[in-house]
């Protein structure tokens, strides 16, 4: 079966279930960056079965297979077609191969929002990495200096929340010099990413976060609220 061909026809039938009336106000949360077509994500979700079970009979050998349905879907201008692409791949990680992170930095820094970044910086990469080893994966630490020195904004978004999902298996020692690095910072977008990724260190292990914050009152505020909000 033709990924492409399946995918093409879905994306023509699900243009005519758009709601305008819903999607105004999602154009609004999102600041106007992008157009939507005002599914729901109920909706999106069913639409989306809809993929599943025509692409069911298809079996992609290699994840340039799998990438070239996620650009299809990516190159839309719906904002809906980005969720869709996530997922689909997510449903096909099993292919994620050594150039994955590659097809990852494409995506962070295309049509970059928080609702995209978010995923794809943590899940679609974070996870990567994990299962390959995390903190011993040999492409660790490139990945995570690559991400952390770019000029690009999101890129350095990811560098912070890269570690979310990792738990017990969080390099700690990496995430404080991250934050250490941009301690000066009035970029919400890397204040709030800091604390983020400090919370959810801090269910692991609360007293090195603690200790850590205490340590470094030069951290924006921002950083300091989000990275101690649980913890009492």
């Amino acid at each position: 079966m033709n990924g492409i061909k399946i995918t093409k026809a879905w994306i023509m039938e699900v243009r005519n279930h758009g709601q305008t009336d819903r999607a105004l106000p999602m154009e609004a949360y999102m600041r106007h960056q992008f157009p939507f077509l005002g599914l729901s994500k109920a909706a999106r979700q069913n639409q989306q079965s809809v993929l599943w079970d025509r692409l069911k009979d298809f079996t992609p050998n290699s994840s340039e297979e799998v990438q070239e349905i996620v650009d299809l879907l990516c190159k839309q201008n719906a904002r809906e077609f980005q969720y869709t692409a996530m997922e689909l791949a997510w449903k096909y990680r099993k292919l994620w191969s050594g150039d994955w992170p590659e097809h990852v930095y494409r995506r962070i820094q295309s049509k970059s929002w928080w609702d995209t970044v978010d995923w794809w910086a943590p899940k679609g990469l974070g996870i990567y990495l994990l299962d390959r080893g995390g903190g011993n994966c040999p492409a660790f630490e490139g990945v995570l200096d690559h991400l952390h020195s770019h000029n690009n904004l999101w890129m350095n978004r990811s560098a912070l929340i890269l570690q979310l999902h990792w738990k017990d298996q969080t390099r700690f020692d990496w995430l404080c010099t991250l934050c250490l690095d941009h301690r000066q910072t009035k970029e919400f977008f890397l204040a709030k990413a800091m604390g983020w990724a400090l919370r959810q260190y801090a269910r692991t292990n609360p007293r090195a976060v603690l200790e850590f914050v205490g340590q470094h009152p030069e951290l924006p505020n921002l950083t300091r609220r989000e990275a101690i909000k649980h913890l009492g």
